[in-house]
Parts: C-alpha cells; structure tokens; sequence
C-alpha cells in the first residue's frame, strides 16, 4: 500500500503534467491560429485571363476558397460584411476550389452555400486551383480588390486569424477602398493552401 506521501506526491506530479500538457497544447493551437498563410503574387491589374468578366462601373472583389477549410468560413462571413458595408456598386466573384478528379458537388459545402447568398455574387468553381494561379492566389481566404479600370487596390485576408471573425485591418482597409476607390492595402492572409485535397 502506498504511503500518503508517495500518493501525495503521483498526484502532485500527474497535475503537473496535466497543466504542462494543456499549456503546451493552447499554445500550438494559438500558434497556428496566428500564423499566416502564404501570400499571393498578386497581379498588379486584372489579369486578361480571369475567366470572369470584372465590373465595369464600379470594383469588383475576388475571393478565393477552398471548401473544406474550415477558415473559409469565417473569411465568407467577413466577405458578407465587406458587401454590407461597401458601395452598392461593389462586384464579388468567389472562386471554391475543387481537384478534377474528385467528383462534381464535391466543392458544395457551407462555405459554398454560404457564398451563394451573399448579394451581387458569382460563385464558381476553380477546378484544380486554375483560378488561383491566374490571380496568383496560395491561400484560402485570399482576397484582390480591383478598382472599376482593373488595378489592384487590395492584396490578402479580411480576417484576424485562421477561422476569426470579427473587426479586423484587412477588412476594414477593403472596405475603405471600395468606398473611396483609392489607396492600395495588403494583410496576411489565414487558411489552408489552395491545391490540397484534404
């Protein structure tokens, strides 16, 4: 039988190890949360390939995503209050992500959904990431803002963090600019890599 003191003491010592281990644990998550993903090489004027037509009267904002990233749902909900809160003239194209041989519907998750009620939205499908590389797009998330004569006025995130909602500098420059249509911003962007399959 062990004595109360050695009992004392595994107690003593698995608490220990039960804090380590859930200090340790919350900041790995915090790292990660706060860790940007890559950022875009950016064209610095629409790229005559788009695939999508931009808005001639006013600017039109590109969102890339990949649908199984859980952080592109928070980017989404930022994106409804860029649409919120800019011009009325303001254009959106989401291109969600989708490998061509995985099968159609495959793209069609919340954040799909979610994109498709946003207003004076196109969402549309970049099958393998061709999209992205027109743009110069790497991460989910991944936002351009282009004035109504196609130069590049905002290249990155409009979210805080991976999966945060909320007031953020990357939102608020977006919403800045469309308003103004002038300035040019950029903010680290958070998600997961345009291209994966998981």
């Amino acid at each position: 039988m062990m004595r109360p003191r050695g009992r004392n003491f595994v107690i003593a010592l698995a608490a220990i190890i039960w804090i380590a281990t859930v200090v340790i644990s919350y900041r790995s998550v915090r790292a990660f949360e706060s860790t940007p993903g890559a950022a875009a090489d950016a064209r610095a004027s629409w790229p005559s390939n788009a695939g999508v037509e931009r808005n001639l009267s006013g600017p039109t904002l590109v969102m890339l995503a990949h649908p199984h990233c859980s952080c592109s749902r928070a980017s989404v909900a930022e994106l409804a209050e860029v649409i919120a809160r800019g011009p009325r003239n303001l254009q959106t194209v989401v291109f969600v992500f989708r490998p061509s041989d995985f099968p159609a519907g495959w793209e069609r998750t919340a954040v799909w959904n979610a994109a498709e009620k946003l207003p004076n939205t196109r969402v549309v499908v970049d099958l393998d990431g061709a999209a992205a590389r027109r743009f110069g797009a790497i991460t989910s998330g991944q936002t351009f803002l282009y004035d109504r004569a196609g130069v590049l006025r905002f290249s990155g995130g409009i979210t805080s963090a991976r999966g945060h909602r909320g007031e953020n500098s990357g939102r608020d420059s977006v919403i800045r600019i469309a308003n103004t249509a002038a300035g040019f911003s950029t903010h680290s962007v958070f998600g997961c890599a345009i291209g994966g399959k998981s």
